[in-house]
């Protein structure tokens, strides 16, 4: 079967397609905390993991991935360096559960970090407006529930019938 390309607005495509718009946002937004944090030399995803350890929440790896949505494999590659630099140590905390938690020196770079984070998260919203960075967080929100929901359909019932070489290659 031969298809064609004619009359497909593949910018169109681009312009309106959430999962593009959303992941060209997040990469500049990924941009703009970094810069704020490169004194430190972490990113945001560092910080953020930072964060959640220093919640003192006792997460395991499998929790502190799902609530930063990451996967378990990419939560690793991120920890390891922080345990590389003596910022966190794993502890045993009940049974055989291993949690992160933040070293001396971790905490005393978390706290700094949060400072930079705050200066990040104020330009952003100042220049915004409360109201406008507020809409986004509830857009954002939706849009997660959303995908969520969709996530527990079948997935084959609605996806066209297409070619799967590229699927089967990947394997």
């Amino acid at each position: 079967m031969t298809h064609s390309l004619d009359g497909i607005d593949f910018y169109q495509m681009g312009q309106i397609c959430l999962g593009h718009t959303v992941r060209r946002t997040a990469n500049l937004l990924t941009r703009h905390f970094n810069r704020y944090l490169a004194p430190y030399g972490l990113e945001i995803t560092q910080a953020q993991l930072l964060a959640v350890i220093a919640s003192g929440d006792s997460l395991s790896s499998s929790d502190i991935a799902r609530y930063i949505g990451i996967d378990r494999s990419t939560l690793a590659r991120n920890l390891k360096p922080l345990e590389s630099a003596g910022l966190i140590a794993r502890r045993k905390s009940g049974g055989r559960k291993v949690v992160p938690v933040l070293t001396e020196k971790g905490v005393e770079l978390t706290a700094e970090l949060h400072a930079a984070w705050e200066k990040a998260q104020r330009d952003l919203t100042q220049e915004l407006g409360e109201e406008t960075a507020e809409a986004i967080r509830g857009h954002l929100s939706a849009l997660r529930k959303t995908v969520r929901r969709l996530e527990k359909t079948d997935p084959d019932k609605n996806a066209p019938p297409g070619n799967t070489a590229l699927r089967s290659t990947s394997s």
